[in-house]
C-alpha cells in the first residue's frame, strides 16, 4: 500500500518544465555532493580537487626542515632558505644587492603529484608565485623557468621572476587551478588583485557549468529527479540545467578539457578561454572553444617550449598534448573523447582498467572502430601477441611529448593516435629531432631497416 501511495503521489505531481538554454549561478562542490554521493568521494580524492590548497602539513610536499638551497651559478652561498616558524611555512630569498634573506610566508600551494608551486600574498592581494618549486623527481627545489629556458639560476634572476604580469597567480593561473575565478579589481601592473573563487581546485562546476538552476529543479520536485534519470539513461537526453560532456557536440564537449589543457593559444585568445563556461547559454556565454583548437600553426620548432614541435612539425612540448589529440585523424573523423580513457571524476585513474597503458582493453577501444585489424592483429603489428609492439599504444601513441615540468626531462605519450611511425622523417632529420616508434624500441637497427620492415607489412 505504501508503494502504491508513493506512485499515486508522484503521478499527482507533474514534472517541471525546463529550458534547453539557461544561465545559472555557481553553488560549490559540496552542494553537488549532497545528491551525488558516489561520484563526489571519487572527486574529493582526485588531483583536480586537491590542486590548490592552503599551506599545511597535509598539503605541503616540499622539504621545509631548515633547508639551504644553492643555485648552480653560486654554490658558495645559499640563494634561498626554506623553513617553518610557529606552523607557518617560509621561503626566504637572498636579496641580490643587500645579501639579506627576505622571508616570504607561504599562504597556498599548487599541485603535489609531480611538482609543487608556492604562493605568497602581497599587501595588494596578489598571490605571487615564488620562483622555486619542489620537484618530486629531484626531491629538491628547482627554478622551473631557468630549467625550461636553459639559463643559469642566480639570485637576481629569481627576484626578476616575481615581476612579470603572469607571476600574479590569482590573475592568471588561477583560472585553471580553481573553479570560477572572479577578478573584482586589479591594476595594470598586477600589484593589486581583488579576486575570489567558488572552489579551490577544479571542482564539479568547472566541467559541468554553474549548477544553481539544476539544484533548484532537482530539489523542488521529486518527479523531476525520476524524469531526469529516465530521460538521460533511456532517452539519451541532456539533464536539466547542467552540462554533461557525453551529451554535448564534439567541439563543446572537448572544450571542457581544452579550456585548461589546450595551452597552445595566442595571448589574444586568453580572455576567450578565461570567460568560457560549460553549458547551454541563454545570454550568449562562450561554451565552445573548438574554433581555437588549431589556431596556432604547426611549423618545425615553432616558438617557445610550450609550443615546441619536432623537426617534422609534430607536437612535442607538453603544452601541445591536447593539440596532438586534435591533430589525429581519429579525432577529426570520429568521436573520441578524453573521458573515454581518463576517469573524469578521479582524473588520475583510467575510465576502465587497462585504458591508460598498452593492454587488451586499450586495444579494444581502437578495434571497435578498426574492425578489419582485429581479424589478424599480429599481421598488422608484425609482433607476437602480448609482446612489446603488439599493442596499439606501442606504435600509435609513442612517448614523443616532452615534459620538463619537474626539472627532469622525460617523455609521455603523444595523443596523435592515428600517427604512423614515419622513418622517412627520421632519415631526414635524425631520431633525436624526428623520432619514430619503431626506432624507439629497435635502437640497434637503422632507419633503413625500419623502412624495409614497414614495406613488408600487409
Amino acid at each position: 500500500m505504501l508503494a502504491l501511495a508513493v506512485v499515486v503521489g508522484l503521478l499527482l505531481i507533474r514534472q517541471g518544465s525546463f529550458s534547453s538554454l539557461y544561465d545559472a549561478e555557481y553553488v560549490g562542490a559540496s552542494v553537488c555532493g549532497d545528491c551525488h554521493t558516489q561520484i563526489y568521494p571519487q572527486w574529493e580524492r582526485s588531483p583536480h580537487a586537491n590542486m590548490t590548497r592552503d599551506a599545511s602539513a597535509a598539503s605541503v610536499v616540499g622539504d621545509f626542515n631548515n633547508v639551504d638551497w644553492f643555485s648552480n651559478s653560486d654554490p658558495s652561498a645559499p640563494t634561498a632558505k626554506m623553513y617553518t616558524e610557529d606552523g607557518q611555512y617560509f621561503m626566504a630569498l637572498r636579496h641580490p644587492t643587500s645579501g639579506d634573506f627576505v622571508p616570504f610566508p607561504i599562504e597556498r600551494v599548487v599541485g603535489y603529484q609531480y611538482r609543487q608551486v608556492y604562493l605568497t600574498r602581497e599587501d595588494g592581494g596578489v598571490l605571487r608565485r615564488l620562483p622555486l618549486q619542489w620537484s618530486n623527481d629531484l626531491q629538491d627545489y628547482f627554478s622551473y623557468w631557468n630549467f625550461q629556458e636553459k639559463r643559469p639560476t642566480t639570485a637576481p634572476d629569481l627576484w626578476d621572476q616575481m615581476r612579470p604580469l603572469n607571476s600574479a597567480w590569482n590573475l592568471f593561473c588561477a583560472r585553471c587551478h580553481t573553479t570560477n575565478l572572479t577578478i573584482d579589481n586589479k591594476d595594470a601592473a598586477h600589484t593589486l588583485a581583488q579576486t575570489h573563487w567558488v572552489d579551490e581546485g577544479i571542482a564539479c562546476e568547472a566541467c559541468h557549468g554553474p549548477g544553481s538552476a539544476h539544484v533548484n529543479y532537482m530539489s523542488g520536485n521529486p518527479v523531476n529527479r525520476i524524469a531526469a534519470w529516465v530521460n538521460s539513461k533511456l532517452r539519451d537526453q541532456p539533464v536539466a540545467f547542467i552540462a554533461n560532456a557525453a551529451k554535448l557536440e564534439k567541439g563543446a564537449a572537448m572544450s571542457v578539457c581544452a579550456r585548461c589543457h589546450g595551452a597552445d593559444i595566442f595571448r589574444k585568445t586568453m580572455d576567450t578561454y578565461r570567460l568560457y563556461e560549460p553549458g547551454y547559454s541563454d545570454s550568449g556565454r562562450i561554451n565552445d572553444l573548438s574554433d581555437h583548437f588549431r589556431e596556432t600553426k604547426l611549423t618545425p620548432r615553432n616558438g617557445p617550449p610550450t609550443m615546441e614541435t619536432w623537426a617534422d612539425a609534430r607536437p612535442k612540448g607538453i603544452g601541445m598534448l591536447f593539440r596532438s589529440f586534435i591533430e589525429s585523424s581519429c579525432y577529426q573523423n570520429a568521436e573520441p573523447r578524453c573521458y573515454q580513457c581518463h576517469n573524469p571524476h578521479d582524473n588520475k585513474l583510467p575510465a576502465q582498467a587497462g585504458m591508460l597503458h598498452p593492454s587488451p582493453q586499450s586495444d579494444q577501444y581502437c578495434l571497435d572502430c578498426h574492425a578489419p585489424i582485429a581479424q589478424d592483429q599480429a599481421a598488422h603489428t608484425g609482433h607476437a601477441p602480448a609482446t612489446s609492439g603488439s599493442h596499439c599504444y606501442d606504435c600509435h601513441m609513442p612517448r614523443h611529448i616532452m615534459v620538463a615540468a619537474t626539472g627532469v626531462l622525460r617523455y609521455t605519450r603523444t595523443h596523435t593516435m592515428s600517427d604512423i611511425p614515419d622513418p622517412a622523417a627520421t632519415a631526414q632529420f635524425g631520431q633525436d629531432n624526428a623520432p619514430n616508434a619503431c626506432n624507439d624500441c629497435h635502437q640497434d637497427k637503422s632507419v633503413q631497416w625500419v623502412m624495409e620492415q614497414l614495406a613488408q607489412r600487409p
